[in-house]
């Protein structure tokens, strides 16, 4: 995957599961979501098992019943499980070669096993865990305890994830998996936002990410123009792409860092002199834009205040793809010479 496409990426692997997610029903509450990711951190591996960076929270297996395969496959073992039934093998999913091979190799994860969580899934009716085995948990990859993979969807009742209490779903799947080590917070203090704010791309300069005070962001990235809605809760900011699904990026200090491990700095703005909060930006304009003034009226805003735009091609751009008038982006750049 190119590395330069931070927040497009995590979009584009997405797109077919929230298509699929919006026509079944609707999706979980967000606050459901939010708690689940909040209280299991995830461990990013490599194709042969191997972690790669920290691992992620350490859980211990208290349910029988869960089948895994070996991680060399391109599979997994599909199990399900109700919230007042039991664990229920299935049948590998997935699997491009090796079918019989990998039936004659699974095993059940024993109770008291530990285990990596690699990834959540979210569906109208099912949180999915995929998770693999990790042996003595933190040490390397023993070539003789080759790591195992399975995957366990809960499922609930059609409508149940659209209002549950967190508590009793984070208690369904407590019934099969405790938590041993909540693992390692993201390193550096987490630095509250503070808006508006406006990113550089560390690997790419000219890819700028724009978050404004009243929620909402843009995003210029390989040439493309993106607009929509952002939250931050704690150590994350989630954004939701205008006709999208979502992407999420974790606060490290004044940066943000996105699961592909692309780096979004923070740009320093200048001291502002006392009544500097008068003064006219882009953000402004945009705001009046998406408010429904006329012309008129924003013209004579930029007329009769102190303005402060940023008249980069990137800007512009943005202007222009968010509904500004061409006499208003004359306007701009008149009040910025």
């Amino acid at each position: 995957m190119n590395r330069s496409r931070l927040f497009v990426a995590a979009i584009t692997a997405v797109a077919i599961c929230a298509s699929l997610s919006r026509s079944r029903g609707q999706v979980p509450s967000a606050d459901i979501e939010q708690q689940i990711r909040s209280h299991y951190r995830l461990t990013k591996v490599g194709a042969n098992g191997t972690v790669v960076g920290q691992a992620g929270s350490v859980l211990v297996i208290q349910e029988d019943g869960l089948v895994a395969i070996p991680a060399s496959y391109v599979a997994y073992w599909y199990n399900t499980f109700k919230k007042d039934g039991h664990i229920k093998p299935n049948a590998i999913q997935h699997v491009g070669h090796g079918f019989h091979e990998a039936m004659g190799e699974r095993r059940p994860f024993q109770v008291g096993e530990k285990i990596y969580l690699t990834d959540i899934e979210l569906t109208p009716t099912d949180v999915v865990f995929n998770m693999q085995s990790c042996g003595k948990c933190g040490s390397p990859v023993d070539p003789s305890d080759a790591p195992y993979r399975a995957r366990l969807a809960f499922q609930f009742d059609k409508g149940y994830l659209n209002a549950a209490d967190p508590k009793r779903v984070l208690a369904t799947i407590g019934r099969v998996f405790g938590v041993a080590e909540k693992g390692p917070e993201p390193p550096g203090p987490v630095v509250p936002l503070k808006l508006p704010s406006a990113y550089v791309s560390a690997q790419t300069p000219s890819d700028h990410l724009q978050l404004n005070d009243d929620h909402t962001f843009s995003l210029q990235e390989a040439g493309q123009m993106y607009s929509g809605t952002f939250t931050a809760n704690d150590a994350t900011v989630e954004l939701k792409i205008k006709d999208g699904p979502k992407s999420t990026a974790t606060i490290q200090g004044d940066s943000l860092t996105d699961s592909s491990g692309q780096t979004w700095v923070l740009q320093k703005q200048p001291p502002q002199a006392a009544g500097s909060a008068d003064v006219l930006q882009n953000q402004d304009i945009l705001k009046m834009v998406q408010a429904g003034f006329d012309d008129a009226t924003i013209l004579a805003k930029i007329g009769s205040s102190k303005c402060r735009f940023d008249t980069s091609t990137g800007a512009l751009i943005q202007l222009k793809q968010s509904g500004v008038s061409a006499a208003v982006l004359k306007a701009i750049l008149g009040a910025a010479k």
